[in-house]
């Protein structure tokens, strides 16, 4: 499309924290009007007649099924139209009598009514009234039985990458599965070769569901692999019930744990390539089988209030946090990229970020080799989807090619701890039991140390008993830690970090240098120091004190190792009880959360530590650093939480689980949570890992029963097999069947050396996955919405009043909320806004967060790229985006409240100076409503 090359520019990518180049404000976009004045009407509309297409594939359906179907012009007209219909064989369809298409509107949906089994062609036509040609465009519609095919065949072979398995002819000749060239690639989407058998099965149809198409096995049934293959299985699109699209087509799933059909979501789902076949991605082998809801889709009555919330990197986590704690304000929430789920991620954080290093064991056992430095390969083995290892003096994974849209280097990956502890209290260990207290520096560690300039707190670190490689010679003074220091003999402190390893002169980013000057301080954790030298040398472990320790063996408290018939290749999950978020969303063995019956996370109302079975998983409460008998000591022990009778987290923890978006969804009413339509998406190269995480937040919807799409790549939101992001185009995707709860994982898995420089699956992507990630979410929020206003204009966007500007529709303003945060805030009104034939027209308001270390006025290109989609000629009627009015809000560290961001949280109480960001947020949204011309709320039928 014409706008490609303004979005491509426009969104340049600059090094550093995250970062979005604008264009110039007075930008004009109504250059592309494209009509002669003396062919159009009095509004510009074209009256050269455009051509008519019909919009979709083939269309499959039974006797007495009904499908709408588009019809659309390639762009408005000027005057009112006439569709004629007509079929090339009787008596198979029925469609209604000739149709009127409103002048300024680009299209029409068409009832066709299957009557009997056939096949036909479906053609509709206009006439030009100027010269009296003929317009027309055709359809195939096939009218099937309502029999579900009979399965037969079987095919068996060694699949290897680049090859497929499948059986070869017969009725179900191409149902197998693949493995793609790339999988022999030496990276997280590696997959080893193995034998598999395709064959077919016995139906699993979960209650409330119908069959469209038989059950096929893949065999070894419970194997799970690194990346998602192509799997291809039968399906017959005609039984699909009346009202019912491609987006609310599922699939029943059996194997690795789960006996009994369950549904589940799988990634891009292609309708149209093979038909009779359906084709996805999915990361294990089991039995699959196509299935939809029986009967028409029920109607209700919904409230739409017109606020959408959005936001990237950091920015993401904001809309997700306060789209999901205020869902009576929003009809959408749409996070990019984001931190959005905290079990997760502090999960990984404990793991990896801070992991790497020898136990007290292993270093009794290996000194000197421990202190060579902390490794990769001690960190737990990983099965998550698009998640990879790190460790303490190695992160930053995969930025050598510098595309991931920022460099975050040590100092940045600090900081953005030491402001998440800022905004929710230190996660990794609690300071003081009163909760008033500051809870920002360690244990032992005086909230006046973090006051000191970073190089007085490098130069007087803090030491907590010890005395040297020897080991205390009282313990009973020491720091204690199950992990690194049991018996507290050791020295633990304050820690310095900062330098990077350097490369022939170039740093290498994220990898921590044994030789350099530590000069930033870590701030939220200690050291232990095995050598008694006074600072943190290679492979001295960080003190990881965030929970209680607990057997995470799910509520049956038997870890799959004791289950009974537990093999580990052939049936590693009896119970079917482990946590998979696409799988499992109800799992709670291995979902990084002690499990109860009867309480929330970390409540104290069943405190039995060694609960009944069934009852909660077992715990030890010994307090946060897991050692027996330390809380009793009058000096030293720091500990917290020992004997208390509860699962303790620390302050911080506790925090940010109370406040996580997931647990909303788990939790919430359901009539909340389906007023509360999802978006999100996440690069699979991601340095931080988002794509992992953002699959944690959206299977909690497909753990609620509402059914999450999952695609890899936006341009397969057309469900007919395009991955290619130059395959994108908002335009040729139908936003009325790609769903309510949806989260896209962009990047190619098998991309070439060229587009892993460009950023492929990064974390901010490709320019071409840049555009598709804004205008997807835009393009979905506006078809989503009800009505709305779509005709073009000439207007220009103007910050400041001038020649060509004689109104400013762009403002940047300080606003102030009532707990006294000042911070800017940009508005971009939509095109036409001030136009006295607009006065009375009302817009929906779309908050775009930024990310960290951004600021509001970063974004305002997306304001001028979206106007592009608002107003131009270009694009029919039916497909431009209603003109909305955008704000962006501020979530930068302003004074002394934190360091670069604010995660767009409410600081705790006991929080010197903490941003109350999300009462800004809420009081920002009543200051819209009260000076500019939103939307009110309105109700509507919407068909589920």
């Amino acid at each position: 499309m014409r706008f490609i090359s303004l979005v491509a520019l426009s969104l340049l990518v600059a090094c550093g924290d995250d970062d979005l180049t604008p264009v110039d404000a007075g930008h004009d976009v109504s250059s592309d009007a494209g009509t002669d004045a003396a062919d159009a009407d009095d509004a510009g509309r074209p009256c050269t007649a455009p051509d008519v297409e019909w919009r979709g594939g083939v269309v499959r359906l039974t006797p007495g099924v009904t499908r709408s179907v588009a019809v659309s012009l390639a762009r408005d007209f000027c005057e009112d139209l006439t569709f004629t219909f007509s079929t090339s064989a009787a008596g198979i369809i029925t469609v209604p009598a000739d149709q009127t298409l409103a002048s300024g509107q680009s299209r029409i949906f068409v009832d066709i009514v299957g009557e009997a089994v056939g096949e036909t062609t479906l053609t509709v036509s206009y006439t030009d009234a100027l010269d009296e040609s003929v317009r027309s465009a055709d359809l195939q519609v096939l009218v099937e039985d309502t029999t579900v095919p009979a399965c037969s065949g079987t095919a068996t072979g060694a699949l290897t990458p680049g090859s497929e398995v499948s059986i070869a002819d017969g009725p179900m000749a191409g149902v197998g599965i693949a493995l793609p060239e790339g999988a022999s690639r030496d990276d997280i989407f590696h997959v080893d070769s193995f034998n598999v058998t395709v064959s077919c099965a016995p139906d699993q149809v979960p209650a409330g569901y119908i069959a469209l198409g038989p059950a096929i096995t893949f065999e070894p049934e419970y194997m799970q692999l690194t990346r998602e293959i192509p799997f291809t299985i039968p399906s017959k699109l005609a039984l699909v019930p009346s009202g019912r699209h491609r987006g609310m087509i599922q699939m029943s799933y059996t194997g690795a744990g789960a006996t009994e059909p369950r549904v589940v979501a799988v990634a891009s789902p292609d309708y149209e390539s093979t038909p009779g076949r359906v084709r996805f991605l999915a990361p294990r082998t089991g039995t699959y089988q196509l299935v939809v809801r029986q009967g028409e889709p029920v109607a209700r009555e919904r409230e739409f209030g017109f606020r959408g919330i959005t936001g990237v990197s950091m920015g993401s986590g904001g809309a997700a946090l306060i789209g999901t704690h205020n869902p009576e304000r929003f009809d959408f929430v749409a996070p990019l990229g984001g931190p959005v789920d905290w079990v997760h991620m502090l999960r990984y954080i404990r793991d990896y970020h801070l992991g790497g290093f020898c136990s007290d064991a292993e270093f009794q056992a290996d000194m000197d080799g421990c202190l060579e430095g902390a490794r990769t390969s001690r960190t737990p083995p990983n099965d998550e989807l698009y998640e990879v290892r790190q460790d303490f003096e190695h992160w930053n994974y995969v930025d050598e090619y510098g595309g991931q849209g920022g460099t975050f280097d040590r100092r940045e990956y600090i900081q953005i701890f030491r402001d998440l502890s800022y905004m929710y209290g230190n996660a990794n260990s609690t300071r003081s039991a009163d909760p008033l207290e500051p809870n920002l520096t360690p244990p032992g560690v005086p909230d006046s140390f973090r006051l000191m300039t970073d190089a007085q707190q490098c130069a007087m670190p803090v030491v907590l008993a010890g005395e040297a490689v020897g080991g205390d010679s009282d313990p009973a003074t020491g720091f204690f830690d199950d992990e690194y220091n049991p018996d507290g003999v050791y020295p633990v402190m304050t820690v310095c970090d900062g330098p990077e390893l350097r490369v022939d002169g170039d740093r290498d980013i994220g990898v921590w240098d044994p030789d350099g000057d530590q000069n930033y301080p870590l701030g939220v954790a200690l050291a232990v120091d095995w050598n008694g030298n006074g600072r943190r040398d290679a492979g001295e472990p960080i003190i990881r004190q965030g929970r209680e320790n607990f057997e995470d063996c799910g509520l049956d408290q038997l870890c799959n190792p004791d289950e009974p018939g537990y093999d580990a290749i052939a049936n590693p999950d009896p119970a079917g009880d482990d946590y998979d978020f696409q799988y499992n969303p109800h799992g709670t063995e291995q979902n990084w959360l002690r499990d109860t019956t009867a309480s929330p996370v970390g409540d104290c109302t069943s405190p039995d530590p060694t609960p009944a079975p069934g009852v909660g998983e077992r715990f030890s409460d010994t307090g946060l650093d897991g050692v027996a008998g330390t809380a009793q000591l009058t000096e030293g022990g720091y500990d917290f939480g020992e004997g208390d009778g509860c699962w303790t987290l620390s302050r911080g923890m506790q925090r940010m689980l109370d406040l996580n978006p997931r647990g909303f969804v788990e939790r919430a009413p359901e009539a909340v949570v389906r007023d509360l339509d999802f978006f999100s998406d996440g690069g699979v190269r991601d340095l931080f890992n988002f794509a992992a995480n953002q699959n944690h937040l959206a299977g909690a919807f497909g753990g609620r029963g509402l059914g999450l799409s999952l695609f890899n790549s936006h341009a397969a939101l057309r469900y007919d097999g395009a991955t290619a992001d130059s395959a994108f185009d908002y335009t040729g995707i139908d936003w009325t069947q790609v769903g309510k709860y949806v989260h896209v994982r962009y990047g190619n898995p098998d991309a070439s050396e060229g587009a892993l420089v460009q950023g492929d699956g990064g974390h901010v992507g490709t320019p071409a996955q840049i555009i598709a990630r804004l205008v997807s979410v835009m393009a979905w929020m506006s078809n989503r919405w009800p009505g709305g206003d779509r005709t073009v204009l000439t207007d220009r966007v103007c910050l400041d009043v001038g020649p060509g500007c004689p109104r400013a529709n762009q403002f940047v303003f300080d606003f102030t909320s009532s707990v006294g945060r000042t911070g800017p805030a940009t508005v971009i009104l939509p095109p036409g806004y001030f136009d006295e034939a607009y006065a009375d027209v009302t817009y929906p308001v779309v908050y775009l967060l930024h990310g960290y270390g951004m600021a509001p006025e970063d974004l305002q290109a997306t304001g001028i790229i979206i106007w592009n989609y608002m107003i131009s000629r270009r694009i029919p009627e039916a497909d431009r985006l209603q003109k909305m009015i955008f704000v962006f809000p501020d979530g930068l560290c302003r004074g002394d409240e934190c360091l670069q961001g604010t995660f767009y949280a409410d600081a705790p109480e006991s929080t010197p100076g903490g941003a109350q960001m999300e009462t800004f947020m809420l009081e920002l949204m009543d200051h819209i409503d009260a000076n500019y011309r939103t939307r009110a709320p309105e109700r509507h039928t919407v068909y589920e």
